[in-house]
């Protein structure tokens, strides 16, 4: 995906917040309390996705401000996170060894949505952005099968 620009997104809300990890709880609130009624079935990896991508972008931007917008497409749940971008940091997969303390983000990330995920320039800095296949949403109130 080269951009949000899509027509087949639809945006199910945006979160600006101060770039702090003490933000992070808040945000990933926010997220679970979004997907959760419709979409609970990948509710907590994309807000795993979601957490990981503010938090990368909180530690390695130096940006004030990171929004994060949750959207859909027709198969798969959206998560952008927008920094003002770093100029000398690219986000990509680390080579973290077993006894690296960090470095392991994007490498999940890349797993957990089956390499669907990739980063953009906008004309307010970087968007990470990831995707993840959901099952088809059940209706307010029905009862899961099985």
């Amino acid at each position: 995906m080269a951009s949000r620009e899509t027509t087949e997104l639809r945006i199910l809300g945006e979160l600006k917040i101060p770039a702090a990890a003490s933000e992070v709880g808040r945000m990933r609130r926010w997220a679970y309390d979004m997907l959760v009624a419709a979409y609970e079935a990948v509710a907590d990896d994309v807000v795993l996705l979601a957490c990981e991508l503010a938090t990368n972008a909180i530690r390695h931007s130096g940006s004030a401000t990171v929004t994060i917008t949750l959207a859909t497409l027709a198969d798969a749940i959206h998560v952008e996170v927008a920094d003002a971008g770093s100029a000398d940091r690219v986000p990509r997969i680390a080579d973290a060894g077993p006894d690296a303390t960090g470095g392991r983000g994007l490498h999940m990330v890349d797993i957990l949505t089956g390499g669907r995920w990739g980063t953009y320039t906008s004309e307010a800095g970087r968007v990470v952005w990831c995707q993840t296949a959901f099952p088809k949403p059940r209706a307010i109130g029905e009862e899961p099968k099985g």
